[in-house]
């Protein structure tokens, strides 16, 4: 019998989007298979895409909710359940290449601005670095986030850097104008759930993403160059 989860999700390409009115991507690929193995029903049609302020919200607050995909962190695992962590994510501070910009001026230039998405693990790392909240730049998604930076409104971004490419080419930007100033996080991606799904349903779905990838290592692989130089 399938679990009564209401899943949400954002736009994170090439984990989670949005194409032609239908979902795409690598977790949800890999949600997917586990759900077909475990003989649980996904209805793709009651799965919400929303943005990630939103989504963040109600995974804390309402019973039964789950996303993917999530960055997992030790503060973030006091918040949610997590299962299947097996997608590597780097999250990172990204510039123009012709900005000038340098690492140790993060802290100490008060005139820089971030792009970042709210609550999105590359604003949570920025504040842990140091940068104040009246050094960002609130945007919704991470199309958004690449678009301003391209249009020089945010001198920087912080985001995954293999989703900031993808956004890139999906916003037909060149992204090998852009490098990745400084590495914040290195984690990895799964899935998070309110703290009311039970242990029992996690467990089980843990067990199946995980069968998943050792069977299809495909899901989790795209064509890209992976990371800034």
């Amino acid at each position: 019998m399938s679990p009564d989860i209401q899943w949400y999700t954002e736009e994170y390409p090439p984990f989670n989007y949005q194409s032609e009115g239908k979902l795409h991507g690598l977790a949800f690929n890999v949600l997917k298979s586990a759900y077909h193995d475990l003989g649980w029903f996904l209805d793709e049609s009651d799965i919400v895409l929303a943005p990630w302020p939103r989504v963040y919200k109600t995974i804390q607050q309402y019973e039964n909710k789950c996303v993917f995909s999530m960055v997992y962190t030790k503060p973030r695992a006091k918040l949610f359940n997590f299962v299947g962590l097996v997608i590597p994510n780097t999250i990172a501070v990204i510039a123009h290449k012709d900005s000038g910009v340098k690492a140790e001026q993060l802290t100490r230039d008060k005139s820089l601005t971030f792009g970042v998405v709210k609550n999105d693990i590359g604003h949570l790392s920025l504040l842990e670095y140091g940068i104040p909240e009246s050094q960002f730049v609130y945007l919704k998604t991470g199309l958004e986030l690449v678009r301003m930076i391209d249009y020089k409104r945010v001198d920087l971004i912080a985001y995954g850097d293999a989703i900031a490419r993808f956004q890139f080419k999906r916003a037909d930007i060149d992204p090998n104008n852009y490098r990745l100033l400084l590495p914040l996080v290195d984690s990895k991606l799964g899935y998070a759930c309110n703290k009311s799904v039970p242990k029992s349903v996690l467990q089980k779905l843990d067990k199946a993403i995980n069968s998943v990838v050792l069977s299809k290592p495909e899901l989790l692989r795209y064509h890209d160059s992976d990371s800034f130089e």
